[in-house]
């Protein structure tokens, strides 16, 4: 069937872009100076979208009108070339380097394509072969490829989610992620996991939904100056990705690519194998629920393992067994995952018309048993030219994830993780794996804290299913040769159901019951823009725009909750022994917007660019709802207008002003009600904890940055650096009120959030010959934020919370600042220990570090020696904190490595004595780990790290040889990303674990399953 359906698109396609015309076939190959050839060159048949784009040995293929005159050459650094046709049909270019490279032209806000000379702001772009990694996570593919972009993945679970902040968090309760936007339509990237400290399941961030194969590039628009046309969401910046659309194709061609990749934990916890379960150094097993002796227990302060004791376990039926220790017993419970993704795209272009179709399927399996997750995506690109002057355009995308189970996460009792801080470790996970009794009941070595493992695996199961369709429709009228129209409608929607099941005889719902949730979003945007481009004389040259938009936003949901089962493994409500609790939630949000830019050019050196834009607001108060926000940048070329050493080929100074407004979330201004639980079968309505305030004014952000771009020795070296300010006040936060109201809290403007930094691009071509290049990139990135002021009267405001450690905002310190106990410390700093020979904690919480990073970066490398290239991407991450709470409860279990040296010798708490002597008193070991509990400053670490991210060694098979298989293009290569932790000082986990993509969830750390070391390969045919 499959192959029928491939028939038939081939033929669909061939139909339709059959041209009237008689052709005649061009070829040739684009090479450079030195007679390397250059892959990714565009050829064109001037004034047609016939085209094609140079493959991986630098040869292309035109059927070209016969009428043809000129054929016109492009590639980004390098001066384009425009050579008469004549009677030629073969030919051979070769391109000049552009030493002027600040040509390159971006994409910024809008979709408005600008050269990148002419910006007086920060836009960074990568292409879309960039952001292609083995699970097929965009945002983790960003991550350590732009300066000022920080991104944190909450785990290695499959689908899991990631946190992108660009330049700093400037918002207490809001999104501090920013805006993404797909061919100029606004995506949902809105965060509703349900994945918190306290568990929860991982359903992933919406952004990943797209396919990255589709991905022409992506221009990262850091903070307001380079947003501000989009907006108050675009507060935090915008991400604009542009999609491939079929352009400038040589005719029909196919491409057909599979990556293929192998994942293993990449760190698991070091655990001692020198003692097993139980406590004071006992345990003998008769029911696992405190019947014998302490076989009730999680903890391993137990015998000690392979001293040739005789001990009855959860396994031998009462009978005293040989008590040996499982070294490998968590990493054998992990199995090879794998991502398998393979992609299909179909495209054709002719003088008037071009199309791209394309399939994506994706199929991952967890390291984690019996989890997984499929992606599915399709997408067709079309436009056509309806007259001279009016272009149609068009994309619509379909995509699916679906998983019949993503694991549990948190201090949860599902999570399998939390199993293993709380373990005895002689238990053999193997002899688990057969987890249920013949009546249906869990078979388990823990009958008072925990599931069998994979019980929780295969019957507590959290299952997703999400269908999503994105695209828009547009067209564009040329007026003129200065002046055109453009009317363009866009929509993204998505429905999502999730059901989490807990099967009857858990240990901690022993009744059962389950949760199904349904969710929708949907987004829907008009936009309307003119657009004006005129030279006056031969010095002056002026763009301008004025447009608006329309956005309209819906968000619902529908969950149902049904305590206990009547019968075991059926999830329906009419099976439901107890109360079954339904909830429903319903908003909506308008934006209404007018906007105008203008940019002023004079002598291809000096650019000026104004932006103003005023957006109406359904979620404030009509008095309030109306917020003007302006922007103000400038760029001077000063080697296009000095006289300068032959040794710099480029540079510019830039500098921008920029201001934005936020509005407030639905239902902030009027109080509505929620329901509640029934009474005596009557429903019930009530307010909610948090009063509304009719008098919110927007949140505002204003911003300036300057920067300095250079290039030296015809681009060989360069860097791009870059100083910013910004400053967010009128916060709309919940405030605490008085109880006696009826409300917890309520809606105020306060508070007041600085951030400020510096950016780094380095860049390098230290090699350059005939056979090898080696190009060499580093960024760095540096920023600082500060609480300026809260609300009167308030000193702290909490934004997250974990086991008594808070991560808080308080004026004159960093947002996210860790408050906590600390060891109590005489005048010279050392640990106060008391008469028994226990470390000492503070009465009052003090500050204890930070979440944010002093600084981070990255290091990327390309070495290309004719058709091979190697490259590789080194992450850096330096400073900033993370709460462990694996090394908190795995010292208190007894189950890591540090417990079990010399324990029965006991141990000694490095401090003073109250007398001020130093202190020597010995206790025994298990006493000394579980002293520490509460006292959070042990349990800080630095979050420094330094990892190699990406690996790849990629071999670009000769035409010569695939041609005779009908192949144009052919690359095969090896791919790793997450390799190796080069460096790193938190003990036991990895330090860029977080929970979820909340500001609330970041800086803690518990049980997150590791993330995936992923190796394999690709491989890519062009037809």
């Amino acid at each position: 069937m499959s192959k029928r359906v491939l028939q038939f698109l081939f033929l669909f396609l061939g139909l339709v872009f059959t041209s009237n015309a008689q052709e005649r076939k061009i070829e040739g190959v684009v090479m450079d100076a030195s007679a390397n050839t250059l892959p990714g060159a565009t050829v064109m048949i001037e004034g047609t979208t016939i085209g094609a784009v140079t493959s991986f040995d630098g040869t292309f293929h035109i059927d070209a009108p016969a009428n043809a005159e000129k054929i016109i050459v492009r590639l980004i650094g390098y001066k384009s070339l425009t050579v008469d046709i004549g009677t030629q049909s073969k030919f051979e270019f070769v391109l000049e380097e552009d030493v002027e490279q600040l040509e390159e032209v971006v994409v910024t806000a809008l979709g408005i394509e600008k050269d990148k000379k002419s910006l007086g702001y920060s836009v960074s772009e990568v292409k879309g072969d960039d952001l292609k990694g083995s699970d097929n996570n965009v945002l983790n593919n960003l991550n350590g490829k732009v300066a000022g972009v920080m991104v944190n993945t909450s785990s290695g679970a499959p689908g899991a989610s990631s946190r992108i902040t660009i330049r700093g968090n400037s918002s207490l309760t809001g999104n501090n992620q920013p805006l993404f936007i797909i061919d100029g339509v606004p995506v949902d990237n809105s965060y509703n996991s349900g994945n918190t400290s306290s568990g929860g399941t991982d359903f992933g961030s919406p952004i990943n939904d797209i396919n990255p194969d589709d991905i022409e590039s992506m221009s990262v628009l850091k903070g307001p100056n380079a947003a501000a046309l989009y907006g108050s969401r675009a507060q935090n910046g915008a991400i604009v990705i542009t999609t491939k659309s079929g352009k400038g194709s040589e005719g029909l061609g196919v491409s057909l690519s599979n990556t293929t990749t192998f994942q293993k934990p990449l760190l698991l916890p070091n655990y001692q194998n020198e003692y097993g379960q139980g406590l004071n150094g006992q345990f003998s097993f008769e029911d696992g629920a405190n019947g014998g002796t302490y076989d009730g227990v999680d903890e391993s302060w137990g015998p000690k393992l392979d001293a040739g004791l005789m001990i009855p376990q959860f396994f031998s039926n009462g009978e005293a067994v040989p008590w040996v220790s499982n070294p490998n017993n968590v990493e054998d419970f992990f199995e090879t995952g794998h991502v398998s993704t393979t992609n299909l795209s179909i495209q054709n272009a002719t003088e008037l018309s071009h199309v791209r179709f394309s399939m994506m399927y994706s199929d991952q399996k967890g390291m984690v048993p019996n989890t997984g997750l499929e992606n599915y995506s399709a997408s067709l690109n079309f436009g056509h030219k309806i007259h001279e002057n009016l272009q149609f355009d068009s994309k619509v995308t379909y995509s699916r994830r679906s998983s019949d189970n993503l694991p549990s996460q948190g201090y949860g009792e599902n999570n399998v993780m939390q199993q293993f801080v709380w373990f005895g470790r002689q238990v053999d996970t193997n002899m688990l794996k057969d987890y249920k009794n013949p009546d249906g009941t869990p078979y388990n070595w823990n009958y008072s804290y925990h599931d069998n493992p994979y019980w929780i695996l295969h019957e507590n199961t959290n299952s997703q299913l999400r269908d999503r369709i994105n695209g828009y429709a547009s067209l564009k009228w040329n007026i003129t040769d200065y002046l055109n129209f453009k009317v363009k409608g866009g929509t993204d929607l998505y429905n999502e159901n999730r059901l989490s099941k807990s099967a009857m005889y858990s240990i901690n719902d022993p009744d059962g019951g389950f949760t199904e949730s349904n969710y929708f979003v949907n987004e829907t945007n008009f936009d309307f823009l003119f657009s004006f481009s005129k030279d006056f004389g031969a010095d002056w040259n002026v763009n301008a725009n004025f447009g608006g938009n329309n956005m309209y936003k819906v968000y619902s949901s529908n969950s149902m909750t049904a305590f206990g089962l009547a019968s075991p493994g059926v999830y329906t409500p009419a099976n439901a022994t107890g109360q079954v609790e339904s909830t429903t939630y319903f908003e909506e949000q308008i934006i209404n917007s007018l906007y105008g830019t203008a940019s002023v050019g004079y002598k291809d050196f000096l650019f000026a660019d104004i932006s103003v834009r005023n957006d109406w607001s359904s979620t404030l108060p009509k008095a309030n709802n109306s917020f003007l926000y302006p922007s103000v940048n400038l760029s001077y070329v000063f080697s296009e207008h000095l006289e300068l050493p032959n040794w710099i080929s480029n540079g510019k100074l830039r500098g921008g002003w920029a201001e934005v407004g936020n509005g407030a979330t639905p239902y902030s201004t009027s109080n509505v009600y929620v329901s509640g639980l029934p009474y005596n079968g009557y429903p019930m309505f009530k307010y909610e904890t948090t009063q509304a305030n009719p008098d919110l004014k927007p949140e505002t952000t204003q911003s300036w940055e300057v920067g300095l771009d250079m290039g030296f020795f015809n681009n060989r070296l360069g860097f791009e650096a870059a100083y910013y300010e910004k400053s967010t006040y009128d916060q709309i936060v919940p405030a605490d009120v008085s109880a006696a109201s009826g409300y917890r809290y309520s809606y105020i403007n306060a508070g007041q959030i600085d951030n400020r930094g510096v950016e780094l691009m380095v860049f390098a071509t230290p090699v350059q010959t005939k056979d090898v290049t080696w190009d060499v990139s580093f960024n760095f990135s540096k920023n600082k934020n500060e609480v300026v002021s809260l609300a009167e009267g308030v000193d702290s405001f909490v934004l997250g919370s974990y086991w008594g450690l808070t991560t808080e905002a308080r004026p004159g310190e960093e947002l996210g600042t860790f408050y906590g106990y600390a060891y109590q410390r005489d005048d010279q700093g050392n640990v106060m220990v008391d008469e028994n020979g226990y470390a000492m904690k503070t009465d009052e919480k003090v500050k204890l570090g930070s979440i944010n990073p002093d600084w981070r970066g990255g290091i990327r490398n390309s070495i290309t020696y004719k058709n091979f290239t190697l490259s590789a991407l080194i992450d850096i991450s330096v400073g900033g904190d993370i709460f462990s709470v694996t090394n908190m409860f795995g010292e208190y279990a007894g189950v890591l490595d540090v417990t079990a040296m010399n324990r029965e010798a006991g141990r000694v708490t490095p401090g003073v004595s109250p007398d001020g002597s130093t202190n020597d008193k010995v206790v025994p070991t298990q006493d000394y780990y579980q002293s520490l509990y509460g006292i959070h400053e042990e349990y800080i670490y630095d979050a420094t790290y330094i990892k190699l991210a990406e690996l790849s060694i990629a071999y670009n098979i000769p035409s010569t040889f695939t041609k005779k298989y009908g192949i144009k293009g052919m690359s095969v290569a090896f791919v790793g990303n997450n390799l190796f932790m080069i460096h790193k000082n938190a003990p036991n986990i990895d330090p860029q674990a977080a929970f979820g993509a909340g500001l609330d969830g970041q800086g803690f750390e518990f049980g997150q399953l590791p993330s995936p070391q992923s190796f394999g390969f690709n491989i890519k045919m062009n037809f």
